[in-house]
């Protein structure tokens, strides 16, 4: 199982049959450059990050990262040279719709008024503490989108795709990307506002 950018690569992963062993598929300098551990290496954290902020938990993390990277296995000579990225954030993100369809009738885990219990008072390192904090809050207000808005608004604001690749991925046309993306702006700061009034009335930053 895939854990961590900085462990040893799953080599069970790409030890499977995949596209990139048939001969006459593709010229072989195409196929070396786009090799699975290579893609691993250089593309699993942003991966990674990319589907938690979609909504995978914690604890379906590294099965998630791993699909989406088996799926690449299998295409591999579908991914044209220099569009890595788009082709991976396109499978992560039906993986994440994926993950959601499963939990879709799963209980709300939190509700906003909750939100401030995430910052933890206990006394710890403060850089530590103040990107834990910061990637909680940050996790808890993108659940609170629907997936149609949270998806361009990480894809466009925190991922700095622009506006027409994000079309492309979400196979929709560029007007209504803008328009989502302009929801997505708006909803995100409402909840935002909400809770900085919460943890404001707790005495809290």
């Amino acid at each position: 199982m895939v854990t961590s950018p900085t462990h040893p690569r799953p080599h069970a992963l790409w030890g499977r049959e995949s596209p990139a062993a048939e001969p006459l598929a593709a010229p072989a300098a195409a196929v070396q450059a786009l090799s699975l551990p290579a893609l691993f290496e250089q593309h699993y954290a942003s991966v990674a990050r990319l589907l938690r902020r979609f909504g995978v938990s914690s604890t379906q993390l590294d099965d998630a990262a791993q699909e989406v990277f088996w799926v690449a296995s299998r295409r591999l000579l579908d991914i044209v040279p220099g569009k890595e990225s788009t082709f991976l954030y396109g499978v992560a993100l039906r993986v994440a719709l994926n993950e959601a369809r499963k939990k879709r009738r799963a209980p709300v885990l939190f509700d906003i008024d909750e939100l401030p219990n995430l910052v933890d008072v206990a006394p710890s390192p403060e850089e530590q503490l103040d990107q834990r904090q910061c990637r909680d809050l940050l996790d808890a207000v993108l659940e609170r989108l629907p997936m149609e808005l949270r998806t361009v608004f990480v894809l466009f604001e925190l991922e700095g795709l622009p506006v027409a690749q994000i079309a492309e991925l979400e196979e929709i046309p560029i007007g209504t990307a803008s328009s989502r993306l302009r929801r997505a702006r708006q909803e995100f700061a409402a909840v935002v506002k909400r809770l900085q009034a919460a943890l404001i009335s707790r005495g809290q930053r």
